[in-house]
């Protein structure tokens, strides 16, 4: 994605976080402390992890023109619940600083964790990649459990092969 304008990008990340939120929404409550392994995150910290990482890199944290620190302890979020109400508030702010951006001010160079200087709007970019990587494993942990695929824009691979295979 090109970003050329804060509010249009803060629209992109709200159909990003829109089908965040459906995946984290259809978590069973029986599945929302299930680890893979003894070092793994949960659902619950997963979530919590894109919301800590989005503020702290690419978020309101990035208003004095460097990412911040992320937190990394989620020991206060005990139910799916809370880890949405996180995301919704640090989504809020991303926003209200995201829709603030200038063209010029995305064509300003802020400094990234490793020290280097990139275009802000090109540093903005990697907030999908990183909530849709992120997201990937939890769509991974519905299918350890057995649980079906959600549909990703609206349609299960099955519904969308149907549908073309129809049409040949």
């Amino acid at each position: 994605m090109e970003i050329t304008s804060g509010a249009g990008f803060a629209k992109f990340m709200a159909n990003v976080r829109k089908r965040t939120l459906d995946v984290a929404n259809a978590i069973p409550p029986e599945k929302e402390g299930w680890r893979l392994s003894e070092d793994s995150w949960s659902p619950i910290e997963v979530l919590a992890h894109i919301g800590s990482i989005e503020h702290a890199l690419w978020g309101a944290s990035l208003r004095a023109g460097a990412p911040a620190e992320p937190v990394e302890n989620f020991s206060s979020f005990k139910t799916i619940a809370a880890a949405i109400d996180y995301l919704k508030t640090t989504r809020r702010d991303s926003e209200e600083y995201w829709t603030s951006l200038s063209p010029e001010q995305l064509d300003t160079e802020i400094k990234t964790p490793t020290g280097h200087s990139m275009l802000r709007r090109r540093w903005l970019a990697l907030a999908p990649e990183h909530e849709i990587h992120h997201r990937s494993f939890l769509h991974a942990y519905r299918k350890i459990w057995g649980l079906p695929s959600l549909p990703l824009y609206g349609l299960t691979f099955q519904q969308l092969k149907e549908l073309t295979s129809s049409k040949t």
